[in-house]
């Protein structure tokens, strides 16, 4: 058997137990990389390599229905008014994104989620995973700040407070959102996913979201918004966010290109309150200085002719077929078994089961068949307190989802 210092390097990383001294040891601390690893479902081995699979997984984009000949026409654009005016020559530092970009997405977001904003209370990230970075970088005290998560929740949120050096505490959610009753005193944040919760699908109440405000304001915390797939509303009027004019002092709130967009282009944003801005653009500028100027330029662009708006009607429309035949199926072939939630919102379904069986199990044998299926128990931080499946429908055909839905019949 080979020594462990003639391993090749991936195998002697994978076998190693204890941390080099040298490391950072919050870097290697078990739940940050749980954490971070909740997506990865193992590899595929002999036949299965071959064969396409039926993805489930949430938050998935379907990239075909992106309107690639549009967004390549406003890049071209972009590049020769880049050639013919380049940026100027001048440091980088102070700056919190491309101040068109800045105006596109105070407009976008005050258009189809009633966000009041000014371009100035926008701050450019590369993608939400940097925004909560940010965030955690800037609210946390190491050891000291309390941070309160829903649970279950969207694992790499609290990663990001967890590497930060936080004391992150788990809070149940129901039907009605995050269970305001139960946040931990005192605590400094608060991280919610109030329209579309992750992975449950509930939109919080209106009581609730009046609790978690009246909560903020008199015991001093701030609140992390998380609105990941805001746009894709399917019944109704929007939900108001939890940032308003009312309640720009204590929320922050999060937004991402990935879903609406690509996740390829690694743009997200904050809209932050102004007493912590200064210290948000410090915190951007010593990871990255800024986003990539030209990607900036065609997102602003892109958004300001309309294209965006136009490719999330789309969206809505085909997101909104697969969810309704997903919800169909599990109702008629799974009455008993899988319970939907209810979901206005969003890029997939949950559904509560009452089967005595361990779904993670059930999981690993769909993945046998080349299917793709998430249960709750990897998206809880503490203990499960509740099994169910995770059905997405951002990326998988309406004859997948009854192909995939026939297997997980034969499995269960």
């Amino acid at each position: 058997m080979a020594s462990k210092q003639n391993r090749p390097p991936r195998e002697r990383f994978l076998t190693q137990q204890t941390p080099d001294p040298r490391l950072n040891s919050l870097w290697s601390r078990p739940e940050l990389a749980r954490t971070l690893n909740f997506w990865h479902d193992g590899q595929r081995t002999g036949k299965q390599k071959g064969a396409a699979s039926l993805d489930f997984r949430p938050a998935l984009v379907d990239s075909r229905l992106f309107p690639f000949e549009i967004f390549r026409r406003v890049s071209a654009k972009q590049l020769r008014q880049m050639e013919l005016k380049p940026p100027a020559f001048k440091s980088p530092q102070g700056n919190q994104g491309h101040f068109p970009l800045r105006t596109a997405i105070a407009t976008h977001i005050g258009i189809s989620r009633a966000v009041v904003s000014e371009p100035d209370d926008v701050l450019v990230t590369a993608g939400a995973q940097q925004a909560f970075d940010i965030l955690a970088r800037v609210l946390v005290t190491p050891g000291v700040t309390t941070v309160a998560i829903e649970d279950p929740g969207y694992p790499p949120m609290r990663a990001a407070f967890l590497a930060a050096g936080a004391r992150v505490v788990p809070v149940p959610v129901d039907a009605q959102g995050l269970v305001v009753d139960a946040l931990p005193i005192p605590v400094q944040i608060v991280c919610v996913c109030p329209s579309h919760q992750f992975p449950f699908g509930v939109s919080m109440s209106a009581q609730r979201r009046m609790a978690l405000l009246n909560f903020a304001r008199k015991s001093g915390a701030v609140i992390v918004e998380d609105d990941y797939d805001g746009e894709f509303r399917y019944d109704g009027t929007p939900l108001q966010a939890l940032r308003s004019t009312s309640t720009a002092d204590d929320v922050f709130y999060v937004g991402t290109f990935s879903k609406c967009m690509l996740p390829a282009l690694r743009l997200g944003f904050v809209v932050a309150p102004q007493w912590a801005m200064p210290a948000l653009i410090t915190a951007k500028n010593c990871l990255d200085w800024h986003c990539p100027t030209l990607t900036q330029m065609v997102v602003a662009r892109f958004i300001a002719e309309g294209h965006l708006a136009r490719h999330v009607r789309k969206l809505r429309d085909v997101y909104r077929t697969r969810r309704d035949l997903i919800r169909e199926i599990l109702q008629s072939n799974f009455s008993g078994e899988l319970s939907p939630m209810q979901s206005h919102y969003g890029m997939h379904v949950a559904a509560f089961s009452t089967l005595p069986k361990h779904l993670e199990r059930v999981t690993a044998r769909l993945l046998g068949l080349n299917v793709h299926l998430h249960s709750f128990e990897r998206y809880f931080f503490g203990a499960p307190t509740s099994e169910g499946l995770v059905f997405g429908y951002g990326a998988i055909d309406i004859d997948d989802i009854e192909q995939g839905l026939k297997a997980l019949r034969r499995v269960l």
